[in-house]
């Protein structure tokens, strides 16, 4: 099974001015010619697709049109999409039923069933070629304080109740997976370790209270697909990236 990793698509965005749509574009048509060519059975798309909350149309056409050019490329691929903090969770949901009827599934964000987080949710069977489970997804959008569980007698309220939901998450997709199937871990948050591109063309907000332990992601994961820092590395260890 081969996946592929990317985030921060950032489409609609205007720099100083000027649409960056025609970058973007070009962009989008390599990634389909990566995809064709490295035989991708799983995309993996970490959070910030749009620039804003409430990105122009041509910018939601644009992803729209990429991923139906996509999946009539590869018929079998499966594509996997979390929200990030420049998305809007429920705007990047609305078109869930059509996309999901195309084994593309996003995840904006964190619904509550009597004011039990729903899990379920967050954790997605991914299928090779021939349509065999071989791993579980653990796709968790950016988390802002009102979505993570209530930790008691936390020093930190919030990161304690983001390692909390990882946790749960992770063990309700252990208790599904198979001896042979792996786990893969997605998030757009910043760990501690991160290094922030330094070609932004805008500082990125960020601060030691935003910064997440990688002792959030179990062992036991084969790899985690983060989005957030602009800036392709390893954090922490080789598989967390």
């Amino acid at each position: 099974m081969r996946l592929l990793h990317t985030s921060d698509w950032h489409l609609g965005q205007n720099f100083f001015g000027f649409s960056r749509q025609y970058e973007h574009q070009q962009f989008l048509d390599w990634l389909l010619i990566t995809l064709k060519q490295e035989s991708i059975d799983v995309l993996l798309i970490a959070g910030d697709i749009f620039d804003t909350a409430n990105p122009p149309s041509s910018a939601q056409q644009q992803f729209y049109q990429f991923l139906c050019a996509a999946k009539l490329a590869l018929p079998h691929l499966q594509v996997v999409i979390i929200a990030g903090n420049h998305d809007s969770p429920t705007r990047l949901e609305v078109p869930t039923p059509f996309l999901a009827a195309f084994d593309m599934i996003v995840i904006g964000q964190v619904n509550r069933q009597q004011q039990h987080i729903d899990l379920e949710k967050f954790v997605i069977p991914l299928r090779n070629a021939q349509g065999q489970t071989e791993a579980w997804c653990l796709a968790v959008p950016f988390l802002r304080p009102s979505d993570v569980p209530r930790v008691e007698n936390a020093e930190d309220a919030y990161l304690e109740g983001i390692a909390a939901l990882y946790a749960q998450v992770t063990e309700l997709a252990r208790s599904k997976k198979e001896a042979h199937h792996a786990l893969i871990a997605m998030g757009h948050c910043h760990i501690v370790g991160g290094k922030i591109s330094q070609d932004s063309e805008r500082k990125l907000v960020m601060g030691g209270v935003e910064m997440l332990s990688s002792t959030i992601f179990s062992d036991d994961t084969a790899y985690v697909a983060l989005g957030h820092l602009h800036l392709a590395q390893a954090v922490g260890s080789e598989h967390i990236r």
